[in-house]
């Protein structure tokens, strides 16, 4: 399994499948893009999640990032959709507290490289109320 290559990495994204080459990515990538619309519909309430979930998610299909960038957040989301992992999802309250922590820790992972990616634009529709705004550029 690779490893992050900017210091230490939270103990959450040493449970995850990273991809070392970038075959196993894009495998990887095709199962979170025909997952992960039903996913995200089946968390209810979990709208704090959601956006998070959602801005990795635009994270992983900018076509900018180089995939080796991307792994760690395409691992993280196999592992948010799939529903036997470490706590299985059916488990009422508890079932997600395992993707929560995997999804803490990738967007700590992944600093203010992901700041851009909590909003849309308007020509894709809504944008999130409280988008991440960065002031350092003022």
């Amino acid at each position: 399994m690779a490893r992050p290559q900017n210091g230490d990495s939270p103990e959450e994204l040493d449970q995850l499948d990273i991809p070392e080459t970038e075959e196993e990515y894009n495998a990887q990538e095709k199962y979170v893009h025909e997952n992960f619309e039903e996913k995200m519909q089946s968390l209810r309430g979990g709208i704090r999640l959601a956006k998070h979930v959602l801005a990795l998610f635009r994270y992983m299909t900018d076509g900018a990032i180089p995939w080796y960038k991307k792994s760690v957040v395409v691992a993280a989301l196999v592992y948010f959709i799939m529903p036997f992992d470490a706590i299985p999802d059916m488990l009422p309250l508890i079932g997600y507290l395992d993707d929560f922590g995997v999804i803490a820790a990738t967007l700590a992972f992944l600093g203010k490289e992901i700041k851009p990616y909590y909003y849309t634009s308007p020509a894709m529709g809504n944008q999130d109320e409280d988008r991440v705004v960065d002031d350092s550029s003022a």
